[in-house]
């Protein structure tokens, strides 16, 4: 980011993960605006808009992590606690943070700089390397401090029940299916009060919220990526009702969908 002044309020529709190797900015999200500089790292959820501001020599590493990636070549992350933790939704508005120590943070951008490119020759050779060097990036970010203070894991994160992760990778392949408690117990084969109680303690919501979060930010990234009319991105994401929609999605994101793409839609360099 050289010689520009920043990049104006933008999202994806997948995991962005943002690692801070050199100078300095002002980093903005929905609830929070700080300065960072090096080693610094964040984890956006997909939707959720974030932008860079007084940028001073800023070079940035960007991790990109599509539904599909997590669901197939690394499924792993929500096997290992710390992983899990690193990719899960955080509260509505914030952002996960981590602050790398320089050790690390050497190790992360020689490993980053080490990765084939997607479209490299080599076949499962190339593919394999794409993967462990990404596993081992993952796994330093997710063992970091967070930016003010202290280690964030003081106690070993518990290992999530395979009943689950096969229930969140349920509702993340499939959100606009109107799934009930019912459909995930017996996809579950748990009781609804045990599912619950699993869930709630993995996620911090029930399953039923979880998928509306899910929702919130699939429809949050179309409406800054595109110009479908609001009412058929409600629909394509379970939510045939405009009223339901907007009501949903501000409880995740403050405002209203309609507000949301006229405050953020179109990102520009700024």
């Amino acid at each position: 980011m050289d010689g520009l002044p920043g990049v104006g309020p933008h999202s994806h529709e997948f995991i962005e993960i943002v690692v801070v190797e050199s100078g300095q900015a002002r980093h903005e999200t929905q609830l929070a605006s700080r300065t960072v500089g090096r080693g610094y790292c964040a984890v956006l959820r997909p939707g959720h808009w974030h932008s860079w501001r007084d940028c001073r020599a800023l070079r940035v590493w960007n991790i990109y992590l599509g539904t599909e990636s997590l669901h197939s070549a690394l499924r792993w992350l929500r096997d290992s606690p710390e992983c899990s933790s690193l990719i899960r939704p955080p509260a509505p508005g914030r952002v996960v943070e981590r602050q790398l120590d320089d050790p690390t943070l050497v190790d992360v951008t020689r490993w980053l700089r080490e990765v084939p490119p997607r479209d490299a020759p080599g076949g499962i050779t190339y593919a394999s390397r794409r993967v462990g060097l990404l596993t081992a990036v993952l796994g330093a970010l997710s063992t970091a401090s967070g930016p003010d203070g202290p280690a964030l894991h003081q106690q070993q994160p518990a290992q999530l029940p395979a009943a689950i992760t096969d229930t969140l990778r349920l509702l993340e392949c499939d959100v606009a299916r109107q799934w009930t408690l019912g459909d995930l117990v017996e996809a579950s084969h748990l009781s609804a009060s045990h599912l619950s109680r699993l869930f709630l303690q993995a996620t911090g919501m029930s399953p039923i919220a979880y998928l509306a979060r899910l929702r919130a930010e699939h429809v949050a990234a179309d409406l800054i990526n595109s110009d479908d009319p609001i009412s058929e991105i409600g629909r394509r994401y379970g939510w045939p009702d405009p009223n339901y929609l907007s009501r949903r999605f501000r409880q995740v994101f403050g405002i209203s969908p309609r507000d949301f793409r006229r405050r953020y839609g179109g990102a520009v360099l700024s």
